[in-house]
């Protein structure tokens, strides 16, 4: 029994299959930083909106003190003329003045005492949000120093697989190249699997008994439920 070509797609496989491991670390590093530098993103957009809203808040509680003091003082001259009416006449509308606008001043107070508590609760959520953005900006920080420690040697892990790949793949007979290479730029490392008993590795289809038997002596097949190249475990010995 003749189990060269089940040997060498063996070592084909495992080492698709290395390639694929490999390649996957390089590659979840980045996504993962992307993800992070996204989420940062949105952690200071939304920190820029809290700093204008903490803003807005401001000027508003600012407008309306300067108002308070500018409808006091007009109180107190009002007071003024008051005590100077010439006639009753005079002195009630001086007074229905003074009463609307010391009626207007407490509203305008107690909207001052709630722009200030909206001002407080603002400068509050900035503060998390500040911090936030400090945590995100630091856990970016580590993995990309993680990432750029990491990746020159999955890289050249990488590099040295693809070249005992293609060492290995020179070990194909010419005839069996075309369907392999079809198989392998469709399906990378899923081109082939490997037959459990009689179970193929991709489908978990149970193969029919004569298929079972050339896959065990040693032939590498096409599975007629996935497709794939199967081939089975050869042990040493």
């Amino acid at each position: 029994m003749d189990n060269t070509l089940a040997k060498t797609v063996a070592e084909i496989h495992r080492l698709h299959l290395q390639l694929r491991e490999i390649d996957e670390q390089a590659e979840r590093g980045p996504r993962q930083l992307k993800i992070r530098q996204q989420a940062t993103q949105q952690k200071q957009t939304d920190l820029e909106a809290q700093k204008h809203k903490y803003k807005a808040l401001r000027v508003a509680a600012d407008q309306r003190g300067l108002q308070l003091k500018t409808n006091e003082v007009k109180i107190g001259e009002l007071r003024i003329k008051l005590n100077q009416a010439s006639s009753n006449r005079e002195f009630d509308i001086i007074r229905t003045q003074i009463d609307a606008d010391t009626m207007a001043n407490s509203v305008l107070e107690d909207e001052i005492l709630d722009t200030l508590e909206k001002v407080d609760a603002a400068h509050i959520a900035l503060k998390q949000l500040e911090a936030a953005v400090a945590v995100a900006q630091a856990d970016e920080l580590r993995l990309t120093n993680d990432i750029e420690a990491t990746l020159p040697g999955l890289q050249s892990q990488g590099t040295g697989l693809r070249q005992a790949l293609q060492s290995a793949e020179a070990g194909l007979p010419a005839d069996f190249i075309p369907n392999y290479r079809r198989l392998s730029q469709a399906y990378g490392a899923g081109a082939l699997a490997e037959v459990d008993g009689n179970i193929c590795g991709s489908c978990y289809v149970s193969l029919p008994p004569q298929m079972g038997v050339q896959i065990r002596a040693g032939q590498v097949l096409f599975c007629k439920t996935c497709g794939r190249l199967i081939y089975a475990r050869v042990v040493s010995g």
